[in-house]
């Protein structure tokens, strides 16, 4: 029996070294396989501590982490106010400000367009009172005109009635208008007058003797001359 067990004892460690014999040829072979693949590209380890940061600045997720969706992973937009040194606050107030400003400046040139238009209506205004004016000296000038016609029919109108007989002029002046006797009264001579009153109706010799005698005593008003309130 025991001349058995010690025949066995060398058949199991036999064995045992040609199993491990075998295994060796296979890790032989794995670790050929491996050389022979290109070489992978190793993934940087980040520091203990640091954030793993994206090519636009921002935080990278974990490597890993299915749970990012793509929104969640995109890049967020461009922040001018942390490009710019300003708040978003006072980037709305400047647009405020500015937009105020375009408004002013429209208004401003509304304004200088009415003030052209009101300098253009008061140049035409006063082209219009010159010629007014104008028109003004010209009727002035017609209406002396006539005043001067006016007068010199009155002389020659007198001078007719003093070349007359008194006794004809007398019957004509009984029915003449009372405004253009006076005239006439006024401007003859005294002497051929008082022929034609002597031969004239007594109430209308009376009445114009009175008229003239009312011109005589009240001072004709002038014109010109304003009337004191």
């Amino acid at each position: 029996m025991a001349k058995m067990q010690v025949r066995v004892l060398p058949a199991l460690i036999a064995v045992s070294i040609g199993a491990l014999a075998f295994k060796g040829v296979d890790l032989a072979k794995a670790v050929a396989e491996v050389a022979k693949a290109p070489d992978a590209p190793a993934e940087p380890k980040p520091e203990a501590g640091a954030a793993l940061v994206d090519g636009h600045g921002e935080d990278a997720p974990p490597p890993g982490d299915a749970t990012k969706t793509g929104k969640e992973c995109a890049p967020a937009g461009t922040d001018y106010a942390a490009e710019t040194g300003v708040s978003e606050q006072e980037i709305l107030v400047l647009r405020s400000l500015s937009d105020r400003r375009a408004k002013l400046e429209e208004r401003e040139a509304a304004v200088a367009t009415q003030e052209q238009l009101n300098a253009a209506a008061g140049k035409k205004l006063d082209e219009q009172i010159v010629q007014l004016k104008g028109v003004e000296a010209n009727v002035q000038k017609l209406l002396a005109a006539m005043d001067v016609k006016k007068d010199e029919r009155m002389a020659a109108l007198v001078k007719t009635y003093e070349g007359m007989k008194p006794k004809d002029a007398a019957t004509i002046f009984n029915t003449m208008d009372d405004k253009l006797s006076v005239d006439l009264a006024k401007a003859m001579k005294p002497a051929t007058l008082g022929a034609i009153l002597s031969t004239m109706d007594v109430r209308k010799a009376e009445a114009l003797t009175r008229a003239l005698a009312d011109l005589a005593t009240t001072p004709k008003p002038d014109p010109n001359k304003p009337i004191s309130g």
